[in-house]
């Protein structure tokens, strides 16, 4: 997704506000970390490496002392997840006329990043763990809605996006394309699950491992209350997409199965048989998220809706009555 014009910009006064507020010297700026929505800038100083988080204005002092709170939890039982620094007044956060910032400790990535085969089938496990440990995570009103999110739940409208998109000057194969998410959507079925805490983007650069061994948890941003199996589903979506969902094998092939059982054999509480029937349908709905991102953005997305969202679309419309795909996970 390209950046949004909500991303923080790194100005002399937001470096000159944070080295105040968190008393910190020699500070200098090593990087930008990249991020959608977020600035996460790389600094030096005497206090050593650090990152300094500049959220999007939609993000509220409840919600970022939620997803504090939640990474906490998790960091106390042992958790690879940076700790957040506290201001000079022994705040966990620093607001601006803007944005809102939180300071944590740099943590040099170990391993390698969710995005090879191996790495992959390794972090299944840990998904199962981090959703187990979720749930005795504390939770709030706050921790529950992610302002935004990776996530689209079965009964949301997407016809405002849909309509949203419709004014551009869209081309014959856009128009498709869009027509193509507007049935998906009104086509699948809105299955009644528990839900919990998850993570909201497990996947990639969040999660690095060595071996079998979580080495760093990275980016609470899209935390929230939902079944596990979205969460879940999110993760296949983004391997499917990483493995090529254009392969002649069906997309309901042996290595996503192997994943998904793989997770369930970690779980407390392994999947009922509702939760399986139900993540096929999950798979394809998540980049229904993603229509909204665009939205959101305005014509200037419209190459990732070519390149990119447009063909998902089209697959995901494609797999709706396929019943080997349908069958995939029971």
């Amino acid at each position: 997704m390209t950046p949004s014009s909500h991303r923080a910009e790194p100005t002399a006064q937001l470096l000159e506000d944070v080295r105040d507020a968190y008393a910190f010297t020699d500070v200098t700026v090593t990087r930008d970390l990249g991020g959608n929505f977020n600035l996460n800038l790389q600094i030096s100083t005497q206090q050593g490496r650090l990152v300094v988080r500049a959220c999007p204005p939609w993000v509220t002092p409840d919600r970022l002392t939620a997803v504090q709170t939640v990474r906490t939890h998790l960091r106390a039982h042992d958790w690879p997840i940076p700790q957040t620094l506290p201001t000079r007044t022994g705040a966990t956060m620093l607001q601006t006329a803007d944005h809102l910032i939180e300071v944590e400790q740099f943590v040099d990535p170990r391993g390698v990043p969710m995005t090879t085969w191996p790495t992959i089938t390794a972090a299944m496990p840990w998904l199962a763990r981090l959703h187990d440990a979720l749930v005795d995570a504390p939770s709030s009103p706050a921790a529950a809605v992610a302002p935004f999110a990776n996530h689209v739940p079965p009964h949301t409208d997407i016809t405002r996006a849909v309509a949203a998109i419709r004014t551009w000057n869209l081309s014959p194969t856009e128009a498709t394309y869009v027509n193509a998410a507007a049935h998906l959507a009104a086509s699948l079925p809105h299955p009644a699950l528990p839900t919990q805490l998850v993570h909201g983007d497990f996947w990639a650069t969040n999660v690095h491992l060595s071996g079998d061994r979580l080495t760093l948890l990275l980016d609470f941003d899209f935390l929230g209350d939902r079944p596990r199996i979205d969460d879940l589903a999110l993760t296949l979506f983004f391997v499917n997409e990483h493995l090529g969902r254009h392969d002649a094998t069906p997309p309901a092939s042996p290595p996503l199965r192997q994943l998904v059982d793989s997770y369930d054999a970690a779980l407390t509480n392994q999947l009922t048989e509702a939760e399986r029937a139900a993540l096929p349908h999950a798979i394809l709905r998540t980049p229904l998220t993603f229509l909204q991102d665009l939205a959101h953005l305005g014509p200037t997305s419209s190459p990732e809706l070519n390149s990119l969202r447009g063909p998902q679309y089209e697959w995901a419309l494609s797999q709706l009555n396929n019943p080997t795909w349908l069958r995939a996970f029971v």
